[in-house]
């Protein structure tokens, strides 16, 4: 059977929302163009579906605190691993009504995808917070504490108080009730949301410090002890954001 519709036609409906008497109609059209567009709006809904599935599976931990109209704050780091840059932690707010479908663990998006939901993020949440944590503040308090006393920082600059925290695998110092997940921005909404704001964030300073620091590739390495950054490490000495604690940094007097 064939319908009075165009495949240019079929493709811009398939796009959009269509009804399922259109759909059923179109599933009995014998032209090889409406069943290859028909097959590709199949997968696009198989996927999405996917995705919703996800989504709602990452609310779980959010879900009886929003029951209660209670305020949920996801918190996250990135930096812990680099020879240089800060630490940067981020809080993030949710509503229960948000439509962020795709957060995900940050490592596992592209950057692309990362600035695209910081976006929406910024978007929808109650409230977001930033927080940094010097090379200084890591070399005095070791990286591990440098990271809880910036995390305490990203939840107390919070403009609402949370009820209960979400975070990624630490402690933090601050009197609010606390669940400590391992793996955490991939199994809670908030925390993934954080984690995605967290490495927005720390992402930006470092293509500053790239453009101050251009031998070191901060822009490709993040701070990371990559070849290319230790040979310039060796070349041209340490920088003012190096981690004077951290090997073999410590091990160099070259100033740069």
């Amino acid at each position: 059977m064939k319908n009075s519709y165009t495949i240019k036609e079929v493709k811009d409906l398939l796009n959009h929302n269509i009804d399922d008497e259109l759909l059923s109609e179109l599933r009995t059209d014998s032209r090889s163009g409406i069943q290859k567009l028909l097959e590709k709006y199949d997968r696009r809904q198989e996927k999405q579906r996917e995705l919703l599935v996800k989504f709602h599976k990452k609310e779980t931990l959010e879900i009886p605190y929003w029951h209660q109209e209670k305020l949920v704050a996801g918190v996250d780091e990135v930096g812990r691993g680099p020879l240089a840059g800060p630490v940067v932690t981020a809080a993030v707010i949710l509503p229960s009504d948000n439509t962020l479908y795709e957060v995900d663990d940050s490592k596992k998006l592209s950057a692309k995808k990362r600035s695209e939901l910081y976006i929406q993020i910024c978007n929808q949440a109650i409230d977001i917070s930033v927080a940094v944590g010097s090379p200084e503040l890591i070399d005095k308090e070791n990286i591990y504490h440098a990271t809880e006393l910036t995390m305490a920082d990203s939840i107390n600059n919070l403009y609402a108080k949370p009820d209960q925290i979400l975070v990624d695998a630490m402690t933090i110092p601050v009197d609010i009730p606390q669940i400590k997940l391992i793996k955490g921005d991939a199994k809670s909404i908030t925390i993934g949301a954080a984690s995605i704001v967290a490495k927005v964030a720390r992402d930006r300073l470092m293509s500053v410090y790239d453009r101050m620091y251009p031998e070191f590739g901060f822009l490709r390495n993040d701070g990371y002890g990559t070849r290319e950054h230790l040979d310039a490490l060796s070349k041209y000495g340490k920088t003012n954001i190096h981690r004077e604690s951290f090997s073999p940094v410590k091990n160099i007097s070259k100033l740069y």
